[in-house]
């Protein structure tokens, strides 16, 4: 049986040691709140997530904000697929709550994608809020 070789780094708000689906879950949410062009030296990185904020929700806009959630993570997170993204949670001021699923490779990141693991994210994510911190 060969060893996993899992990713690690450190948790924005605690400076805890993070590994594996921990580390591509913090992934996914700088990912996706980190807008186009606003990182130094990174212009490419990030999402247009932003971009939809001010829209109502239609089928259209749902589109939109499903393809840049998933190409924005299939262009950083080597380590995730995503499979399934699912509208939980709409809010009158404007909180969007989304939960998604999909296939979590620990060494995706090296090019090898034999060991696939199924994931889901239990707790929605809402992106207003998200946001929010993320300017603050």
């Amino acid at each position: 049986m060969q060893a996993v070789a899992y990713r690690t780094g450190i948790d924005e708000r605690t400076g805890k040691l993070l590994v594996g689906w921990a580390h591509v879950q913090q992934s996914l949410a700088v990912i996706w709140t980190t807008t186009l062009k606003s990182r130094v030296m990174r212009l490419a990185f990030g999402s247009t997530l932003r971009s939809w904020l001010a829209e109502d929700l239609t089928p259209a806009t749902a589109l939109g904000i499903y393809t840049d959630l998933v190409v924005a993570t299939h262009m950083f997170e080597p380590e995730y697929r995503i499979t399934t993204l699912q509208f939980v949670d709409a809010t009158r001021l404007g909180g969007l709550g989304l939960r998604h699923a999909g296939t979590y490779y620990p060494e995706g990141r090296l090019g090898n994608y034999d060991r696939a693991i199924p994931v889901g994210a239990g707790a929605p994510i809402i992106l207003r809020e998200t946001i929010a911190r993320r300017i603050a």
